[in-house]
C-alpha cells in the first residue's frame, strides 16, 4: 500500500468533507471524496442508492470505488462514515500511517446530523448511537486521531497537512 495516500475517517458529521475541502483550498494535494465517486459511478445520489438498492448494494459499490483510488499518490481520500464495515477498506486504512480518525462524542455528532437528510438518521437517535458504537473500534484503529471536540476543521486541516508533509 502506498504511503502517499491518506484517509479521513469518522462518523457522519465528524467534518470529513469540510476538512477535505479545506485541504484542497490550502494546498496542491489531490483530494477525493469516496461518496462523490460512488455517486458519479452510479449516476445516483447516496440517498437514492440506499432507497432503491439498500445498504448492502451501496457498500459493494463503495468497495469497488475505493479499490480504484486507494493508492493514488499524494491524495487525501475522505471515506464515508460506514466505509470501514468493509474488511478490505478497513484493512487498507488501518495499515496506513496516513489514516486520520476525526473523533467526536456522539452527542456532538447527533447535533450536527439530526436534522440532515442522511439515510441512517431516519432510524432515530438510539439506533444511530448503536451504529456509532459498533463502528467506534474500527475508527480507533487508525494511526492518527484528531479530537474534533477540541479543534476546528481549519485546525484539523492544518494538523493533517503538516503531518503529511506533502504541501
Amino acid at each position: 500500500m502506498s504511503n502517499n495516500t491518506a484517509y479521513l475517517v469518522g462518523f457522519m458529521g465528524s467534518g470529513k468533507s469540510t476538512i477535505l475541502k479545506l485541504i484542497k483550498e490550502k494546498t496542491e494535494i489531490n483530494t477525493m471524496d469516496l461518496d462523490d465517486l460512488v455517486e458519479a459511478e452510479n449516476s445516483e445520489s447516496i440517498d437514492n442508492i440506499f432507497e432503491k438498492f439498500g445498504e448492502d448494494f451501496f457498500r459493494l459499490e463503495e468497495e469497488k470505488s475505493f479499490k480504484k483510488i486507494q493508492n493514488m499518490p499524494r491524495t487525501v481520500i475522505s471515506l464515508g462514515g460506514g466505509s470501514l464495515v468493509s474488511d478490505s477498506i478497513r484493512n487498507t486504512v488501518q495499515e496506513s500511517e496516513n489514516s486520520f480518525y476525526l473523533r467526536n462524542e456522539f452527542r456532538n455528532l447527533w447535533k450536527y446530523i439530526k436534522n440532515s437528510d442522511r439515510p441512517l438518521v431516519e432510524l432515530g437517535e438510539v439506533e444511530v448511537m448503536k451504529i456509532y458504537n459498533q463502528r467506534l473500534q474500527s475508527y480507533e484503529q487508525c494511526k492518527n486521531m484528531i479530537d474534533m471536540s477540541k479543534c476546528s476543521p481549519q485546525e484539523a486541516s492544518r494538523i493533517i497537512i503538516t503531518q503529511l508533509g506533502w504541501a
